[in-house]
């Protein structure tokens, strides 16, 4: 039976650095299994620079839409000491966006559906990612790799102004078009 002196998850009595009512270990436990949901795969995969200085949210066909704004590997939310709530965010926005593209990628019944919402800059899945890039941002900076369908007559000019605000577009990037960071977004 669970009190004020016990863990919620598993009744174990409950020390100082216990925290939402559980103990150390149930709270480790409920972090690694959210780090689960974003982990890199390989390490062919991972970030290897010596310090993560920004980060792009981009779906790039992997779990982990973490990416490093330098060598544009994905990086484990554990290193970034994300919270269950970050992770959980993330995962939420991911999965989401993933699936859009996954219909847009396929190319049939669902293409132009699934195009429209991705383009939307108002719509849930963008503002979700911008939601997100911004809470991340309280640790790292942090942007949200807007989609471009290079089939478009038009993908082939480049960016110079955020689509979002109209403002020019920082090019101080080392991929991409550039980024807005009043509105969190890569291109």
């Amino acid at each position: 039976m669970s009190n004020d002196t016990n863990c919620l998850r598993c009744g174990a009595p409950l020390t100082p650095d216990a925290q939402d009512g559980m103990c150390l270990k149930c709270l480790q436990q409920r972090l690694m299994n959210a780090y689960l949901k974003l982990r890199p795969w390989t390490d062919i995969e991972s970030c290897q620079c010596a310090e993560v200085t920004a980060l792009v949210l981009d779906d790039c066909l992997a779990d982990n839409p973490i990416h490093c704004a330098i060598c544009k590997k994905e990086v484990d939310p554990e290193r970034l000491g994300l919270t269950v709530e970050e992770v959980e965010a993330v995962a939420t926005w991911h999965s989401v966006n993933r699936s859009l593209y996954a219909l847009w990628h396929d190319s049939r019944e669902y293409e132009d559906y699934a195009k429209a919402r991705l383009e939307d800059l108002g719509g849930q899945v963008n503002q979700e990612g911008m939601k997100v890039a911004r809470m991340l941002s309280a640790r790292l900076p942090t942007c949200v790799c807007l989609f471009r369908n290079c089939m478009d007559d038009d993908y082939e000019l480049e960016v110079v102004d955020c689509p979002v605000c109209g403002k020019p577009l920082e090019k101080n990037v080392h991929y991409g078009s550039g980024r807005c960071m009043d509105c969190h977004v890569f291109l």
